[in-house]
């Protein structure tokens, strides 16, 4: 199937945020984990719940 220019340039800007997304995600756990406390005790418990 051959796609056109504007739905790779899509399909690259949708893949590119979705990576951005995941660094900022890795960036907060990083920060939780030395933060510490509270904080990073109710993330857990949020993961865990599902």
């Amino acid at each position: 199937m051959d796609y056109t220019a504007r739905q790779l340039t899509l399909y690259y800007k949708e893949a590119l945020a979705a990576e951005m997304e995941a660094q900022a995600g890795a960036i907060v756990t990083t920060n939780l984990g030395f933060a510490g406390g509270k904080a990073a005790q109710g993330a857990v418990e949020r993961l865990r719940r599902g």
